[in-house]
């Protein structure tokens, strides 16, 4: 982790809702692992003080990609910057998804939980991993070409059914399991959808991954705002800080209030 700052490249659309912030890591800054993010202070805005804890969609390189969903004014701020300015980075934050033995990983994302495992899927991905990612309709729809480059299957479930299975992703996610073809899940979402998968996690008894979506205020666990409750070993629960003790917490441990 690192106070650093980095050149904006370029900003591109990525559906309806999101945009990818590309930027020029300074030399000698350290490659974040998949499921880590980033800090970003909102440029020259003294209204917005606090700053922006934003997903790494992909590392090429010393170029660092970013998910950004264009959602309050903190985060569209961030999208105006120009070609050739700079932004204050605390780089990189977290502890993030590890595969380790695994072989079979199905990676499950619900919106803007989609763009981490971008990079999760470009490092650990190939023709034995499974994605399914859910979108409200086919608009909001991003990073499924680059993700099916790695290899993997990858299912599209939409809300509304304009595109790809109408229903949720627990759909496909349920059959795969079942069906013998997971040993591994890696998932980023809404609560309500990493409830639903941990549900599935430990019915058929797979290990699972989860990348929590928090308020954060500091991203280094200094302000206590992001804690999540957790169940720890000896049966007795506690809590975790989600910017320093995860985003990345092992599915059996969380605890969904």
């Amino acid at each position: 982790m690192k106070r650093l700052t980095a050149e904006v490249l370029h900003v591109q659309p990525m559906g309806a809702e999101m945009a990818c912030l590309a930027l020029r890591l300074p030399e000698g800054a350290e490659m974040a692992q998949p499921g880590q993010f980033v800090h970003i202070a909102v440029p020259e805005d003294r209204a917005h003080l606090l700053r922006r804890p934003i997903s790494i969609y992909s590392v090429q390189g010393d170029v660092l990609m970013l998910g950004i969903a264009r959602k309050g004014e903190g985060t569209k701020r961030i999208l105006q910057v120009k070609p050739g300015e700079s932004l204050d980075l605390i780089y990189p934050l977290g502890k993030g998804f590890v595969k380790g033995a695994s072989r079979r990983v199905a990676f499950v994302g619900g919106g803007i939980g989609v763009a981490p495992l971008r990079y999760a899927m470009e490092k650990y991905a190939d023709a034995d991993c499974k994605a399914v990612f859910g979108y409200r309709s086919k608009d909001l729809i991003y990073a499924v070409s680059a993700c099916e480059k790695t290899g993997a299957e990858v299912v599209v479930c939409t809300d509304d059914g304009s595109a790809g299975v109408h229903g949720l992703v627990t759909g496909p996610l349920e059959d795969w399991l079942k069906g013998g073809q997971v040993d591994l899940i890696m998932a980023c979402g809404p609560t309500p959808m990493l409830r639903a998968v941990q549900a599935l996690a430990l019915r058929y008894q797979v290990e699972a991954q989860l990348s929590l979506e928090e308020h954060m205020g500091c991203g280094v666990g200094a302000c206590l705002t992001c804690n999540c409750k957790v169940k720890r070993k000896d049966g007795e629960f506690g809590y975790k800080r989600v910017c320093a003790d995860g985003p990345v917490l092992d599915a059996k441990e969380v605890v969904f209030l």
